[in-house]
């Protein structure tokens, strides 16, 4: 009788134990100061969402002397070391076909002194979609973008440094700086034929040859501007079209990202008549090439091995092909490894700085008028709302995307905005409360 009394007094003290622990867990997840969804379909209906605030950066001028400025793409470091500087392009149109004459203004916004813009050059080389891929490179005190050179003649990278103002011109156009800063991968920006991404103002001299021996991709040295072929697009299209090249089209090059350790980076390769887009990688000399998988959308590395992609695709345990956030291996095989979460929805992904990938940012495109911006907590499944925007843009290639980046800390997210009705603008978006604080169980929806 008296076992099974301390037995029983035993049993009720571990479940007491059990049940303050789930009651303070509870009270835990409820007093966090954002709110947390089960699913993406929540996020798009809004129920009770505490949006964190947005605070407009960029100066729009006044009615007729509109100037719109934005970072125009992702994926590469639009923050300074310390978070201060937020570099941008200032440009003066807007919902029309860019002219090899529109200027776009570079520069640089103080976000600790009343937000100050400070110019320090132009460019004449630049896209609705891409900007002028202008970033900070890493490792470095450089500010670096595309131009033409001054003849009008190439494409150029054009170099600044923020502490001394020195300047110098790489000569080639860069896509992506590997993560030592050391190598730029780039391609020929005037063949590219992508929905608002090309150059205008400079002829592809190769336009009449499918995939010509000349021209792919290649590796620039930073510091020397030495440039090196390491991969062309006829050895690339004898690798897409084993049994022989199409009689047509045009293949080229769309993107490029180096992997984090600057060892493999992802192509993608497109050929629009032949309705061929694909996702290949390869080492940092163009060689050992594995394909990754087809019609790739907005890649994110999650780590040297993993990468992250929008698409339709077959699911690890079979079935039928399913859309959504799914995780590929980069071993060759094309077959997705995990779906990380299902939508019909593309968007613009990142992994937010930090340990293990916990977090990933992203965004929609317009739907149903409205833009939204989100981020995803992979240990608990969580989706958290970050801002729902009315678009006020263009629609097709003058559509202005949100195109979420983050600072090197993770804390801050900036991205391009019409919401205000003032043309393309900046804004920045504080998510430190978010990352420093994590959900740490699936919660139900508020």
């Amino acid at each position: 009788m008296t076992r099974a009394y301390n037995t029983m007094k035993q049993l009720l003290r571990g479940t007491v134990v059990f049940l303050i622990a789930l009651i303070s867990a509870g009270q835990a997840q409820d007093d966090l100061s954002y709110t947390t969804y089960t699913s993406f379909n929540q996020v798009l209906e809004g129920r009770n969402t505490r949006y964190p605030a947005i605070t407009r950066v960029s100066d729009p001028g006044v009615n007729g002397q509109r100037a719109y400025t934005g970072f125009f793409f992702y994926q590469c470091l639009q923050f300074d070391r310390t978070g201060r500087y937020l570099l941008g392009m200032k440009v003066y149109v807007q919902n029309r076909a860019v002219q090899p004459t529109d200027r776009g203004d570079i520069g640089f916004i103080d976000l600790k002194n009343k937000y100050k813009w400070t110019k320090i050059g132009e460019t004449t080389a630049w896209n609705w979609q891409q900007g002028a891929r202008l970033q900070w490179r890493p490792r470095s005190d450089e500010i670096v973008w595309n131009d033409r050179s001054d003849d009008g003649k190439q494409y150029v990278c054009r170099v600044y440094n923020f502490h001394t103002g020195t300047r110098r011109i790489l000569p080639r156009p860069i896509y992506d700086l590997s993560p030592d800063g050391a190598t730029a991968l780039t391609h020929d920006f005037e063949r590219m034929k992508h929905r608002g991404t090309d150059y205008v103002g400079i002829e592809d001299k190769y336009k009449n040859q499918y995939a010509p021996s000349k021209t792919g991709i290649w590796k620039m040295n930073m510091d020397t501007g030495k440039a090196e072929l390491i991969m062309s697009l006829e050895k690339m299209a004898a690798i897409a079209y084993p049994n022989g090249t199409p009689a047509s089209g045009c293949f080229y090059v769309f993107r490029e990202g180096w992997n984090p350790s600057g060892t493999r980076f992802i192509a993608f390769i497109k050929d629009p008549e032949n309705e061929f887009f694909e996702s290949l990688s390869m080492t940092s000399k163009g060689t050992d090439v594995r394909y990754l998988y087809n019609n790739p959308s907005h890649h994110a590395w999650q780590d040297d091995d993993y990468i992250m992609d929008f698409g339709k695709h077959t699911l690890p345990g079979g079935g039928s092909p399913l859309a959504g956030y799914f995780l590929f291996k980069d071993d060759g095989t094309g077959k997705a490894k995990e779906l990380l979460w299902a939508t019909n929805f593309d968007g613009h992904d990142s992994y937010v700085p930090g340990p293990g990938g916990d977090w990933i940012i992203s965004d929609t495109y317009v739907l149903d008028g409205f833009q939204y911006l989100f981020m995803y907590h992979r240990p608990t499944k969580l989706f958290i709302p970050l801002a729902k925007l009315k678009s006020t843009a263009g629609e097709g290639i003058h559509r202005v995307d949100l195109h979420p980046r983050l600072s090197r800390d993770g804390k801050t997210v900036s991205i391009d905005a019409t919401h205000e009705g003032l043309g393309r603008q900046m804004y920045v978006i504080d998510i430190s409360n978010i990352v420093n604080n994590p959900p740490h169980r699936r919660a139900s929806v508020p």
